[in-house]
């Protein structure tokens, strides 16, 4: 028998098989392989593609620098000194000038009605300040009586306008004294009068009105120091705009107020020679008034009373239309014991208030007037008494 056919066909065999075997042994190699690297994959999530990833929160970090503006804009305080900002001047500095003619107050024609409206300056300004609407005392609407003021010198709300005085910020001696005595009466009169600018003219506390007076800054700064900046450089425009000078005192302390401004103006200070006044004899000034007195005075009133305060005050208002001549009124705290006469001339203007203070000295304006050193009110059930030159009371008013 020929056995090399079978033989042939067994070994043929016998390779499919073996060659069968390692095809099914590469395959599971294979899968095994496959297999750890699923596993892997789900062990250590892809390292090799997350690490574009900071490309986003790369992009992501300079947000910051989109919310740095915002923080950077927030310091208001340099935008609330804006009216700093930019600003240049030329500043004279002089002396008063000697032989000036005396400043009075009457020539400065103040709390007019230019547009007949029957609201004079005084309250065309606190309708212009107040942060609410006003109120006013009658229906004509001439006077205000409520609004809402922030009050710049001590930085307060005050809600009744019988507490507030409108005050030149440059006070009108001080421009008398700077150069507007050479002016003529319109002049003073506009001055005394100017709304334009809105810091010309300003409602404040009638105490902190009292306590400025006249002063330069030199003399009397606001309290409240964050508006050192503002009343520093309006006080300067007001100066350039209307050709007056400052001393060298007022210009050292400005100085330092402007300090407080986050961008102060550029100024520059220049020598002025002050004009001497040409040598004249004065026109003597007329003994009477030319006053329209309200008959039986019945708008002149005590408005409030502090008795308990140091100083003491008694306000005393004119909420009328027209000026009163207080020449021969007087005060009285239970009689004539303590007595306080007005002096001759002396007039209150409709719409304005005047303060008799006690228990302080000081200079009197025709705003605060200094009757006595001592206290007057300082007890209990004490009461103020107005009486007009008739001798009639108009008013009166207890102690709180």
């Amino acid at each position: 028998m020929n056995l090399k056919p079978i033989l042939l066909i067994v070994f043929g065999v016998a390779l499919i098989l073996m060659l069968a075997g390692c095809g099914g042994a590469q395959t599971a190699d294979t899968t095994t392989s496959e297999g750890k690297t699923t596993a892997k994959s789900e062990a250590d999530p892809s390292p090799t593609k997350e690490p574009p990833k900071p490309g986003p929160t790369a992009s992501h970090t300079p947000k910051p620098s989109v919310i740095k503006p915002v923080s950077t804009s927030t310091p208001i305080p340099s935008t609330e000194t804006r009216q700093s900002n930019g600003l240049t001047f030329t500043l004279k500095i002089s002396e008063i000038a000697a032989g000036i003619l005396d400043y009075d107050r009457d020539d400065w024609k103040h709390w007019t009605d230019e547009d007949s409206d029957c609201q004079n300056t005084r309250h065309e300004v606190l309708i212009e300040e107040s942060l609410k609407d006003v109120s006013f005392k009658s229906d004509r609407q001439c006077q205000v009586a409520t609004g809402e003021w922030l009050v710049p010198y001590t930085g307060v709300i005050i809600t009744d306008a019988t507490k507030l005085d409108v005050d030149h910020m440059v006070p009108l001696k001080n421009a008398h004294d700077s150069g507007g005595w050479a002016w003529d009466k319109d002049k003073k009169a506009a001055y005394a009068n100017e709304m334009g600018y809105a810091d010309h003219l300003i409602a404040v506390t009638a105490s902190a009105n009292r306590q400025k007076g006249a002063k330069g800054p030199d003399e009397w700064k606001p309290a409240d120091q964050d508006y050192w900046c503002d009343y520093a450089v309006d006080w300067v425009q007001i100066k350039v705009d209307w050709e007056l000078t400052v001393t060298k005192a007022e210009w050292a302390t400005l100085q330092v107020m402007l300090k407080t401004c986050d961008n102060p103006p550029s100024i520059t200070a220049v020598p002025s020679k002050s004009e001497s006044p040409p040598t004249q004899t004065p026109t003597p000034k007329p003994t009477t008034r030319s006053v329209t007195v309200t008959s039986g005075s019945p708008n002149i009133q005590i408005t409030s009373i502090d008795c308990r305060g140091k100083p003491e005050i008694v306000v005393i208002e004119n909420i009328g239309d027209s000026a009163q001549d207080m020449t021969g009124w007087r005060i009285e705290d239970d009689g004539p014991k303590y007595t306080f006469d007005f002096s001759g001339g002396f007039s209150l203007e409709p719409g304005s208030s005047v303060e008799l203070i006690s228990g302080e000295s000081g200079d009197d304006t025709d705003k605060t007037i200094f009757w006595n050193n001592r206290t007057v009110w300082n007890n209990d059930g004490d009461t103020a008494s107005l009486f007009n030159a008739s001798g009639q009371m108009v008013s009166e008013m207890k102690c709180p």
